[in-house]
């Protein structure tokens, strides 16, 4: 008997790729490794930014000169929101 080890990219595919391989005739067994690190996910907003996200930003931010009063942002955020409740209706 041999043993053959996969990665793919995410667990789903992983799950149809398991799928298939337990209907191959030749296969005796398909298992997935539930110590498996959990996948990762840069769009997750609760994962942690990678110190290379965190050096991006502060290059951003020092590049931004645009400043605001807080009454602008305030004027700003108000007339968003009030155009979102009037979509939302």
């Amino acid at each position: 008997m041999h043993t053959i080890l996969l990665t793919t990219d995410t667990k789903a595919h992983a799950k149809e790729l398991a799928d298939f391989l337990s209907n191959v005739k030749t296969v005796k067994s398909v298992s997935i490794d539930p110590n498996e690190s959990k996948e990762y996910n840069w769009i997750n907003p609760s994962r942690p930014a990678t110190d290379a996200e965190f050096e991006q930003l502060a290059v951003e931010m020092e590049k931004d000169k645009g400043e605001h009063s807080p009454k602008e942002v305030v004027s700003f955020v108000t007339k968003e929101l009030k155009a979102w409740r009037r979509k939302k209706k």
